[in-house]
């Protein structure tokens, strides 16, 4: 049995889809079962033998994390916590999903997953701290770095872009700030495969698309392929911009490529080219695909 926790998240639904379709049995949930309490989390876990837990559960508004950094950690931090030391009874098999703002964002070559941390936001500590509360309290894990999500589930930038695309006739997208889009669909499908072979080769991993790119060449490629499917119509000028045009409360790295080198080695598995992942998304919109 599986348990699936964050089940109404953008990750989380799409993993619940593809379980779903890939007729493997699991029992889902999200705020109705407070990660933060452990007693809700124990409870919950008396009388199931999970043998994997997703943990797709996690607080993601980087602004607003950093005025409510209590929250941030609780969920991001204390929650994984509380998952790990009951599974530690279980023997459950743990994958926890990580961030690019776990890094400093000064690496221009891209990060590999042994170089050095050192998040400037919050949103980025609290997620680097549960990375450490899980590899400090169990063996049995897989954390996987992903950056910049999207699907067809819950507010991304693809959908925001083409909600744009039919407002505006000119936007405005930084173009200073460099990493790569990661597809849920992709992602799923590789956890699907990890679970179904039932891995033990734990540790941390990075995986998003594959080449590195910037906000306003993704939003130019969002507008291209939304062209090419039917999915936008109307001519809209995109300008690269400077992010210093737009001020956040939040600072977000400006370089977090990240490396895939270990995800190959150990799975044999290269996640497709940025450009193919969101040409298959927007592609299959009409179908549902």
């Amino acid at each position: 049995m599986i348990w699936l926790v964050g089940c109404k998240g953008m990750l989380g639904r799409h993993l619940a889809d593809k379980l779903e379709i890939a007729g493997i049995s699991f029992t889902a949930s999200d705020i109705e079962v407070d990660i933060t309490d452990k007693k809700a989390v124990s409870s919950f876990c008396a009388g199931k033998n999970f043998s994997w837990i997703l943990i797709c559960s996690a607080y993601t508004a980087v602004d607003l994390a950093e005025d409510e950094r209590e929250k941030a950690f609780a969920v991001n931090a204390l929650g994984v916590k509380n998952i790990a030391e009951i599974s530690r009874n279980s023997g459950a098999k743990i994958i926890n999903f990580s961030t690019d703002y776990v890094f400093s964002g000064d690496n221009k070559n891209g990060f590999s997953e042994n170089d050095k941390t050192g998040p400037s936001s919050v949103y980025g500590a609290s997620k680097l701290e549960g990375e450490k509360m899980l590899t400090s309290l169990y063996d049995k894990y897989f954390i996987f770095r992903i950056s910049w999500l999207y699907g067809p589930h819950g507010k991304n930038f693809v959908h925001t872009m083409q909600n744009l695309f039919g407002q505006k006739d000119e936007l405005n997208v930084v173009d200073d700030q460099f990493g790569s889009p990661t597809y849920t669909g992709e992602l799923a499908d590789f956890i699907i495969d990890l679970i179904r072979s039932d891995s033990d080769k734990y540790g941390i991993y990075h995986f998003s698309g594959e080449g590195m790119t910037n906000w306003y060449e993704f939003a130019v490629e969002i507008y291209r392929l939304s062209i090419k499917y039917g999915i936008t119509s109307g001519d809209v000028r995109i300008n690269p911009v400077d992010s210093s045009r737009y001020p956040a409360k939040a600072k977000r790295p400006a370089f977090s490529y990240m490396i895939k080198n270990k995800l190959f080695n150990t799975f044999g598995y290269r996640p497709k080219d940025w450009k193919a992942a969101l040409d298959e998304y927007i592609g299959g919109m009409k179908t549902g695909s």
